[in-house]
């Protein structure tokens, strides 16, 4: 999904976790590039994605913009930083249309506008840091805590895997993945109505970023999201897992 995706970028870059260290960085940094990503989906008959990307990486004192997210980082120390940011293209937007025959009739889901506050932290536990955010919405909010450990190989090469959970309220998953009974009776192979609960995700990721010169890095990122029942369960939801992967290039001026 083209949010996941971003969020790789954000953080998720609001998820990936090169993009997470990288929020906590003191120096002022511009960096612009762009890459590709590719998902599948978690919508029934919905067709695997390719998304191009911008691979946005600015510091500006207290501001900073990751991916597409933009943040002001309001307090900082040694261990410790709190930042807002706003989210323009959070949620699981789809077309009704892109999903399989017997589905397609269902109500377009919108990207949503998300305002947050995000938490950064180093544990002290062998290079471990930690990240804890929450944002709010049109359509509900969501919340998530990871870790992550950035691994330098060498002057070039660094790689970060990371841990996330994810929790979603109801309003929300409702929203992008409840059914209502107009829509069952449009559908064929919607056979109910459908109300989605508070739900939660669990996410692994691996990101890599190689400075090909002082000026220029490349990245890679492979992730896997998996959503739990009140999600999976929706009668519009092909299963509970999304596989992703994306590369890309940096300037940085």
């Amino acid at each position: 999904m083209k949010k996941i995706l971003m969020g790789l970028l954000a953080l998720t870059v609001s998820a990936i976790a090169l993009a997470d260290s990288a929020t906590s960085a003191s120096e002022n940094k511009f960096g612009i590039g762009a890459g590709i990503g590719v998902s599948d989906s978690i919508y029934k008959g919905a067709d695997d994605k390719a998304y191009p990307m911008p691979l946005l990486d600015i510091n500006y004192y207290d501001l900073y913009v990751k991916g597409i997210t933009v943040g002001y980082q309001f307090y900082k120390d040694d261990a410790f930083a709190a930042s807002l940011f706003i989210d323009p293209l959070a949620g699981f937007a789809v077309d009704g249309a892109d999903l399989a025959k017997g589905y397609d009739n269902i109500d377009d889901r919108k990207f949503q506008a998300m305002f947050g506050i995000r938490l950064d932290a180093d544990t002290g536990f062998y290079g471990v840091r930690t990240g804890l955010l929450a944002q709010v919405g049109e359509h509900g909010g969501e919340g998530k805590i990871s870790a992550f450990k950035a691994y330098k190989v060498d002057d070039k090469l660094t790689i970060v895997p990371s841990i996330h959970v994810k929790g979603y309220s109801g309003d929300y998953t409702d929203y992008y993945f409840g059914v209502t009974s107009d829509e069952a009776r449009r559908n064929s192979k919607i056979d109910r109505a459908y109300k989605a609960d508070a739900a939660y995700s669990i996410g692994l990721n691996l990101a890599a970023d190689y400075r090909l010169t002082d000026n220029v890095a490349l990245m890679a990122f492979l992730g896997v999201e998996k959503f739990s029942s009140e999600i999976s369960d929706s009668p519009i939801v092909e299963d509970g897992v999304l596989y992703l992967v994306g590369v890309g290039a940096k300037y940085y001026f």
